[in-house]
């Protein structure tokens, strides 16, 4: 009678054992998964302005295939978006501005160009976090596409053409680090683009003037999850 008795025990302990289990922990995958909103802030300067190009813009003599444009570092931006363990995605707006190179325009020709080039660009934008265990400091990939509003690069722009759309594309590399587990710190490279954007000159049978920002730049900034 006493290994009855004993078989007994054994399968009261082992049921209440499986019961206390299953009720303290999560089923599944979700319990190992971080997800978190965040919001992004950041400076977003533009360092080199690459391939960047303006069909119909004067140059001086022997400037012919140099960029019409230098870097202003004149930027900003800030974004909302959305974590999944190692994925990131994101809604992201962008200013950022070149400016003028008076050694490559020819400011006396009849298309004379503003003194600055801007765009304001809305992005959707992928990430992927390189996590390393028991470390503070995460290396990321990102690329995003949107479009963007281009301001005209003619000193006097034809009328209701001061700015227009384009396509734009990017992508970027850098390092974040957690400051806490809310608060992160990050900075990087990045490559912008934007094509597309065409304008009209003020002498209607002239060719239109062609708009190609391509510009590699930095990034830096915090990001805040909640």
């Amino acid at each position: 009678m006493h290994y009855k008795k004993f078989f007994s025990a054994t399968a009261l302990v082992t049921l209440l054992s499986l019961s206390s289990s299953a009720f303290s922990d999560p089923i599944g995958p979700i319990a190992d998964e971080e997800t978190s909103y965040y919001v992004r802030l950041q400076y977003n300067g533009e360092v080199l302005p690459f391939k960047t190009k303006i069909d119909g813009i004067a140059h001086k003599t022997g400037k012919d295939y140099d960029s019409p444009l230098k870097a202003s570092f004149i930027a900003g931006g800030g974004a909302f978006g959305y974590k999944m363990d190692d994925i990131r995605v994101d809604v992201e707006g962008l200013y950022s501005q070149l400016s003028k190179d008076t050694e490559v325009i020819d400011v006396a020709a009849a298309s004379g160009m503003a003194d600055s080039l801007s765009v304001i660009t809305g992005l959707v934008n992928v990430y992927y976090d390189v996590a390393i265990e028991d470390m503070p400091i995460t290396p990321y990939v990102g690329a995003g596409v949107g479009a963007a509003y281009v301001k005209n690069p003619l000193g006097t722009p034809v009328e209701n053409q001061k700015r227009g759309f384009g396509f734009a594309y990017q992508a970027k590399a850098g390092v974040s680090y957690d400051v806490t587990p809310e608060i992160k710190l990050f900075a990087g490279a990045r490559y912008f683009g934007s094509c597309g954007t065409h304008f009209d000159k003020a002498v209607k049978d002239d060719d239109k003037i062609k708009v190609l920002y391509s510009t590699i730049g930095a990034e830096a900034g915090v990001a805040f999850n909640f």
